[in-house]
């Protein structure tokens, strides 16, 4: 342990005189994988011919890059054109490589399969890197070609990454936004408001639980069509309440009618998560915490609007004019998820 230890921290130039060992530096960076393969010449004459400085970098990709796998995520990743090969020092030589993952990496498989054809005994050490005070090291024998690392991650910065996700998606949300603001125009009493916004809150938190486990995923084809027509309800409802003078009648049962359509945004949130494809690692952290954040969103938006929301509601024109703009806004994106 002591002498890999020691090896790992050798220049470049002296790791190449090492006949039977070669080395590998991976950066991890989002979805792209950026490597440095180190290899003596003596060794990879054992392979193949080179003359340098005359060096084939197809013929050296094809030996050492092509079966040097790596997976993110339990998931292939594509080694990409343009590798490059360098000296490295006066007997050792460089492969640049860049691979890219289907998925930002949290968990990253390596197997070095040129060990295969390497001679008897040796050794392949490795640097992994997630950042400046996340980096690993391994090693790989022909015999034990492949080696995992993980990402450590502070629970605490990431859950508070996916706070400000979900902050994020409720503010650029324009139809959740739309769907509150209706919720909003008939006023209220407080107890009201927190019993249709609480609906909402329960609602949508367990279908954005349901969807992001992958236990009830409708197609957002149907979904995205559902939210807006929710809009539409809510503004029609409230120009029904306001000329019907049933305003108190329509809050009694509205958190019912939240409940309802909360499980339907719920669908639309867990979107956001879904396309992240967050590792089981992280999949807690990220639904509590952007749930949280989707909260803190909300609220944030009924402090804000209900105090001028009652200002306002004194002109008897300005209820019936919003939630008709409300309605209108719903239609038309009905009709644009409808036909695109």
């Amino acid at each position: 342990m002591r002498l890999f230890a020691a090896a790992l921290l050798l220049p470049a130039a002296a790791l190449a005189h090492q006949a039977t060992v070669s080395y590998s530096e991976l950066s991890v960076r989002g979805r792209s994988v950026e490597g440095v393969l180190r290899f003596s010449l003596s060794d990879l004459r054992t392979q193949m011919q080179l003359e340098p400085p005359q060096l084939p970098t197809p013929a050296l990709a094809r030996l050492l890059l092509e079966p040097f796998l790596l997976e993110a995520n339990g998931q292939p990743c594509a080694l990409q054109e343009g590798a490059a090969a360098q000296m490295d020092g006066e007997d050792g030589i460089a492969l640049r490589a860049l691979w890219l993952c289907p998925t930002p990496v949290e968990e990253l498989s390596v197997r070095a399969g040129f060990l295969e054809s390497f001679p008897a005994g040796h050794t392949h050490l490795s640097r992994i890197s997630f950042g400046p005070e996340q980096i690993s090291q391994r090693a790989a024998q022909a015999d034990e070609p492949s080696f995992e690392v993980r990402r450590v991650r502070s629970v605490a910065a990431e859950a508070f990454r996916f706070v400000l996700l979900g902050i994020e998606h409720i503010f650029t949300g324009y139809d959740h936004v739309a769907f509150l603001i209706g919720l909003l125009l008939l006023g209220g009493s407080l107890v009201e408001l927190i019993r249709i916004v609480t609906a909402f809150t329960v609602a949508h938190s367990i279908t954005l639980a349901l969807a992001t486990l992958d236990l009830l995923a409708p197609s957002p084809r149907l979904i995205e069509p559902l939210i807006a027509a929710s809009i539409v309800y809510v503004g029609v409802e409230n120009l029904w309440a306001l000329r019907a003078r049933a305003t108190a009648s329509a809050l009694r049962h509205r958190w019912m009618i939240t409940f309802a359509f909360g499980l339907v945004h719920g669908f639309g949130f867990a979107s956001v998560l879904r396309g992240l494809q967050l590792p089981r690692a992280v999949l807690a952290t990220g639904l509590v915490s952007f749930n949280i954040g989707v909260e803190l969103g909300q609220v944030a938006i009924v402090l804000a609007a209900v105090p001028l929301l009652r200002r306002l509601r004194n002109l008897p024109v300005f209820s019936p004019a919003l939630s008709a703009c409300v309605s209108a806004l719903g239609a038309f994106w009905l009709a644009q998820r409808l036909l695109t």
